[in-house]
């Protein structure tokens, strides 16, 4: 049974109590990944851990992925899902499921955004997920997790 979010200040215990990221693998992709992409991350991770799920951590493959996939929408001046089976092939995954975000000027904004949006939320408490690519172009967000 999914439980409701947690209150703000529990949230910040818990941002204090872990970080997505361990080991000398996740230390170098963690140099690679923009603060608002790590952030956001770790909302969705505590969200994840609050909901019974393990957290997701960051994958080189799917973070390219997501990057070009902003950078496609910023180029065009529009939100999208366009070419996600062609994502989903390259990630070599059996299981995918994205987020898109557009304009909100906070990793946490977003969040809150898809947290309150059916279909977003389900896809951040997706059982069986395990790896994630973010990446945030102009005002164009993509959120790519994969098995």
């Amino acid at each position: 049974m999914r439980r409701s979010f947690l209150p703000t200040t529990l949230l910040a215990a818990l941002l204090c109590l872990g970080h997505p990221f361990s080991g000398d693998a996740h230390a170098r992709e963690h140099e690679q990944v923009s603060l608002y992409a790590r952030t956001l991350l770790e909302q969705i991770n505590n969200y994840r851990i609050y909901n019974g799920l393990p957290p997701l951590r960051f994958d080189a493959r799917l973070n390219h992925l997501a990057r070009s996939h902003s950078f496609a929408m910023f180029r065009q001046k529009r939100m999208s899902h366009s070419g996600f089976d062609e994502r989903f092939r390259r990630s070599g995954s059996r299981m995918c499921v994205e987020n898109v975000g557009w304009n909100y000027s906070t990793p946490l904004k977003q969040f809150d955004s898809w947290r309150h949006s059916r279909g977003h939320d389900e896809n951040m408490l997706k059982q069986g997920i395990h790896y994630a690519g973010i990446a945030e172009i102009g005002k164009y967000v993509t959120f790519f997790a994969c098995r």
